[in-house]
């Protein structure tokens, strides 16, 4: 053989060999490469095992934590409600809520007052009470719930001495609230002598930030009962004092509008009013204003105006007002008012106890108060001071309203023609002005309008009749002294005294009243002077003026 072809032979097996080797080893790469993928997938799958048991034991122990210290379990919840409010607890239905936020569901709530008597309603039920709180809360603020609703709210509070008292005991709770919602709630207060309870009727109540011992901002919307009409406040409340809860503290800002006074007895209208207050539950200051612009007696038909700008003081335990400083504006009169408007012994509800004073008022405001015809008796400037009660007895207004008062009134007139006629002739007689008294009788309709003046007196109105005592008043020509009575229901008129002229008796009338006159003149003359006993009786619309043949002794 050729060495060439040796060579090239030598050559070919080397290139073989190494390629043989190559395959080789590639082969055994990739044997390799087979042999150890399940090994991986295993160590992964272990890695992965691993980790999701890790979690699920932190699930595991998170989860007994949860049931063992769950603030809203059952158990924990009625605990913090029987703190919260002592009292016998009743829950018909509870519910447990872990995602997504934690809480409960408690229906069927019922509070009862281990105090109060068989058969009597619970002081508090819930129909549906929502309580959801946060995680993170659960870890920096424990005690702190981030929102709570009260669907179908509904509180019972029992008159003075039937029980109804909430354990004795005092809040120690630590529990916080964002916010608690109780739209829809009502509010009933008992009353004594088979009376319907008040019942304040929430359309929405707001309350944030609340807690035992801090203070809370509220918003309400309700329905007042009496007089009914709708309420909007807001403000702040608290925090409660459970050692002295008259000295808990509220501040805020009201709204009562379309208050109708037809409520209450005898008066009519409606009324609204805004104002503030602050202080605590004992002495709350509050100040605003009241309008009624059809405010009315009701016995006497006449509406107008009544407005008001108020200083009071309120006790919100009892519901007693003291008003400090009330102006009162009626027509165009301004009338200064304080007092009180109080519970009292032997009274089934509050007693107005006020007292007025009016400086250069008009006297036919006023009148219009108590008076049924069409105009008052009578105008002119007015000065007065009066004090008025109400007491709660049940009668109509002007048979329970009762008047001490001093009055004085000037440049006065009556208001109606033929009333200022008999004035006018009265007038004309005494001066001896026979001419004048007659032509005042031929045209009544125009009257000589004789200023009635220095007219004051006393006056005191009970069961709906003024009597008056020195009652003096002057018109040209003539001097009265008189003592009578007003009846505000039948308007009759019944006042005797005696009347001092400047003319002689004798010389005052004409006619046959001039025989008569001459006749008794003398005696008159005699025993009295120009004094002559006088009466005045009748009614409002129809007066009667003339002697009185039998004067009191």
């Amino acid at each position: 053989m050729h060495p060439d072809e040796i060579w090239m032979c030598v050559v070919e097996e080397r290139v073989q060999g190494a390629y043989v080797t190559n395959l080789e080893s590639d082969s055994s790469a990739a044997h390799r490469d087979r042999t150890t993928t399940p090994s991986n997938a295993r160590r992964v799958r272990r890695r992965w095992l691993k980790g999701i048991a890790g979690v699920a034991v932190v699930l595991l122990v998170a989860a007994i934590l949860l049931a063992v210290y769950f603030p809203y379990s059952k158990r924990s919840v009625g605990e913090s409600l029987r703190e919260t409010l002592p009292s016998t607890l009743t829950v018909n239905h509870f519910r447990a809520v872990y995602f997504p936020r934690p809480g409960c569901i408690v229906e069927g709530l019922t509070f009862r007052s281990k105090s109060s008597e068989p058969n009597s309603p619970p002081l508090v039920t819930v129909s549906k009470l929502t309580i959801l709180g946060s995680y993170p809360d659960l870890l920096i603020k424990p005690h702190h719930i981030a929102r709570m609703v009260l669907e179908g709210l509904r509180v019972h509070i029992p008159q003075s001495g039937h029980g109804g008292n909430f354990g004795g005991g005092t809040s120690t709770s630590k529990i916080t609230i964002g916010e608690a919602i109780a739209n829809g709630a009502v509010f009933e207060i008992a009353r004594a002598n088979n009376r319907p309870p008040l019942r304040f009727e929430i359309h929405q109540l707001d309350l944030k930030s609340v807690g035992a011992k801090q203070a809370f901002s509220y918003r309400v919307d309700m329905h007042n009962p009496e007089p009914p009409g709708e309420i909007q406040s807001a403000g702040s409340f608290g925090p409660f004092n459970s050692q002295e809860p008259s000295k808990t503290q509220l501040s805020g800002t009201y709204s009562f509008e379309r208050a109708n006074l037809g409520a209450f007895q005898g008066v009519a209208g409606t009324i609204s009013s805004s104002g503030t207050f602050s202080g605590d539950l004992a002495h709350i200051n509050a100040q605003g204003y009241t309008d009624a612009p059809n405010f009315e007696v009701a016995r006497s038909g006449h509406a107008a105006r009544l407005s008001t700008q108020f200083q009071i003081g309120v006790d919100a335990l009892n519901g007693d007002i003291v008003l400090s400083r009330v102006n009162a504006f009626y027509g165009k009169t301004k009338i200064a008012v304080n007092g009180s408007v109080a519970k009292k012994p032997d009274y089934r509800s509050k007693f107005t106890a006020l007292d007025f004073a009016v400086s250069e008022g008009r006297i036919q405001d006023v009148l219009q108060l108590f008076v049924h015809a069409l105009k008052p008796p009578m105008a002119g400037v007015t000065s007065f001071q009066a004090h008025v009660t109400v007491p709660p007895e049940g009668k109509p207004f002007l048979k329970e309203v009762t008047l001490d008062g001093d009055f004085g009134i000037g440049g006065g007139h009556f208001e109606t023609p033929q009333t200022q006629a008999k004035a006018d002739d009265l007038s004309a007689t005494a001066r001896g002005d026979k001419k004048t008294a007659q032509e005042q009788k031929q045209n009544p309709s125009t009257p000589q309008e004789n200023v009635i003046s220095d007219l004051r007196g006393h006056v005191s109105l009970r069961d709906g009749v003024a009597r008056f005592s020195n009652l003096s008043f002057k018109v040209p020509g003539a001097d009265a002294r008189l003592n009578g009575t007003y009846n505000l229901l039948t308007e009759a008129v019944d006042f005797h005294g005696t009347l001092k002229m400047d003319t002689k008796f004798s010389k005052s009338a004409s006619g046959i009243k001039s025989i008569f006159a001459k006749i008794i003149g003398p005696f008159i003359a005699k025993k009295h002077g120009s004094v002559v006993p006088v009466v005045m009786n009748g009614t409002y619309d129809h007066p009667h003026f003339g002697l009185d043949l039998n004067p009191a002794k």
